[in-house]
C-alpha cells in the first residue's frame, strides 16, 4: 500500500516534465480560439414584402417570389440582375451568383449580400400555371448569415412570372 501511494505522485510527476509538441499546442490553441470567435447563428424572421415596399424600393420586374408554406406573402424576391429580403422591417438588395444554377425568368438560385445570404430552390422540376404569365412549383428558401450558417430555411412555393 505505501509503495502504491508512494509510485502515484512519481507518475504524476513524471508527467509534467513531458515537453508538448509546438505544432500540436498551436493547433490545440487555434481550435479553442475558432469555437471562441465563432458565435452560434442568431435566427432571422424574414418579413412580408410588401406592394408599397415595392413601389418604394423601385423592386417592379421579372422574376421570381417566394412565399413560405400556408402563406400567401412574398419573403424573398430573386430578379436577373439583383435579389431582395426584408428583415426587421429594412428591404436589402442582394446580388446574384451569376455563375451558379439559374432560375426562370432570367433570375438565379443564389444571392448574397454583405450580411446574409439567400438560396432559393426549386423542390420539383412539374410547376403548374399560376396566372396569365406566373408558373409556381415546390420550393425552399434558406437564409445564411456572413460566416454560412443557416438563420432560416423554410418550404413553400417558388412562384415565377412577369
Amino acid at each position: 500500500m505505501m509503495v502504491a501511494a508512494l509510485a502515484v505522485p512519481a507518475l504524476l510527476t513524471s508527467a509534467c516534465g513531458e515537453e508538448r509538441d509546438p505544432a500540436q499546442e498551436a493547433a490545440d490553441v487555434a481550435e479553442i480560439r475558432a469555437m471562441h470567435d465563432n458565435p452560434p447563428a442568431v435566427p432571422v424572421d424574414p418579413q412580408r414584402i410588401s406592394y408599397s415596399d415595392i413601389e418604394k424600393n423601385d423592386l417592379f420586374g421579372a422574376g421570381c417570389g417566394f412565399a413560405p408554406e400556408n402563406s400567401l406573402s412574398v419573403i424573398a424576391l430573386a430578379q436577373p440582375e439583383r435579389g431582395f429580403l426584408k428583415l426587421d422591417g429594412e428591404i436589402l438588395t442582394l446580388s446574384p451568383d451569376k455563375g451558379g444554377a439559374s432560375l426562370p425568368m432570367d433570375s438565379w438560385q443564389n444571392y448574397s449580400g454583405s450580411d446574409y445570404a439567400f438560396e432559393l430552390t426549386r423542390t420539383s422540376e412539374t410547376g403548374e400555371e399560376s396566372g396569365m404569365e406566373a408558373t409556381s412549383w415546390p420550393g425552399s428558401l434558406r437564409i445564411s448569415d456572413r460566416q454560412g450558417k443557416t438563420v432560416y430555411e423554410a418550404g413553400g412555393t417558388l412562384q415565377c412570372g412577369a
